[in-house]
C-alpha cells in the first residue's frame, strides 16, 4: 500500500507543513520559500504536556508529534474533540483574530512551528494562495469536527473506530507518514481513543478485536497496520471527500 501523496522531498517537518498546505491550494516556488523562511521551530515538547492557549502564540503549526484538543468537565470526564497531526495548524484563531481557547495535550514528543501573525498577514497579502489554502484547511478542520459529531450520534462502535482509523490513514498518508506496508504511528492509548469516539476503554478494546478478526487491521506497540483498506472503508461507510486531499 503506497502513500496517498507519494514520498516527500526529504523529511524536513517544515516541508511537510508546506506540502500539506499545497494540497489545499497549489503554492508556487516563491510562496513556498517565503513560508520556509517564516516558520520558527520551537523546542521539543514531551508527551503528556498540557499546552495552554498562550503557548501557541501567533500562527502555530504541528511540525512533529501528536496533539489532542480536549474538554475537561467539572466531574473529571474528558472528551477529545480533535487530533492534530504533523503538517496541521494547531488552531485557526489567526484567521479571525481571536485568541485560541482550546485545551491541548501532547501524546508524543512534539515540536511546534510558529509564524508571527504580522508576518503571516504580509504573506497572505503577497501570496493570496497561502490565505486560500489556510481557509480551506480551516474548512476541512470544521468538516472533520462534523464527522466526529456524526460518529457520536449515529455510528456504531465498529463504525466509529473504523472511520477514525480510515481518516487518520488518509491524513497521515497525505504528508508521507504511512509506510509502504500501510502502517502508521498512533500515539494514543485505548482510553484516549475512547475519549475521542465516545466509548469506554473496555468497549474500545472489544471493538478493536472485532476489527482485527475481520482482517482489516492489526495493531502492535503504538502502530496500526491497515491490512485491507477497502474492507475497513466498507465497515466504516467512509468517504474521504471531506478531507480535501487534493487541490
Amino acid at each position: 500500500m503506497s502513500s496517498l501523496a507519494g514520498p516527500l522531498l526529504g523529511n524536513d517537518p517544515v516541508e511537510r507543513f508546506i506540502h500539506r498546505l499545497s494540497l489545499f491550494e497549489p503554492l508556487d516556488a516563491e510562496a513556498r520559500e517565503a513560508l520556509r523562511r517564516a516558520v520558527n521551530r520551537g523546542p521539543l515538547i514531551p508527551p503528556l504536556q498540557e499546552l495552554h492557549p498562550e503557548a501557541f502564540g501567533d500562527v502555530s503549526v504541528l511540525l512533529s508529534g501528536w496533539i489532542c484538543h480536549f474538554r475537561l468537565l467539572t466531574n473529571g470526564r474528558r472528551q477529545i474533540t480533535a487530533m492534530v497531526v504533523p503538517g496541521d495548524f494547531v488552531d485557526f484563531g489567526f484567521l479571525s483574530g481571536t485568541v485560541a481557547t482550546a485545551q491541548c495535550v501532547t501524546t508524543a514528543h512534539s515540536q511546534l512551528g510558529r509564524i508571527r501573525t504580522r508576518t503571516f498577514t504580509e504573506l497572505a497579502a503577497q501570496f493570496p494562495a497561502i490565505l486560500r489554502a489556510s481557509q480551506r484547511a480551516a474548512a476541512t478542520d470544521a468538516a472533520i469536527g462534523r464527522e466526529r459529531i456524526i460518529s457520536l450520534g449515529v455510528r456504531t462502535a465498529t463504525e466509529r473506530l473504523a472511520s477514525i482509523l480510515c481518516e487518520l490513514w488518509y491524513r497521515l498518508s497525505a504528508v508521507g507518514l504511512t509506510s509502504a506496508e500501510g502502517s502508521y504511528d498512533l500515539p494514543m492509548t485505548q482510553a484516549e481513543l475512547g475519549a475521542a469516539v465516545g466509548l469506554s476503554t473496555v468497549h474500545v478494546n472489544r471493538t478493536l478485536q472485532v476489527l482485527r478478526r475481520t482482517g482489516a487491521i492489526s495493531l502492535q506497540s503504538g502502530k496500526v497496520w491497515i491490512r485491507d483498506l477497502r474492507k475497513l472503508t466498507a465497515l466504516a461507510g467512509f468517504d474521504p471527500v471531506y478531507l480535501s486531499l487534493e487541490p
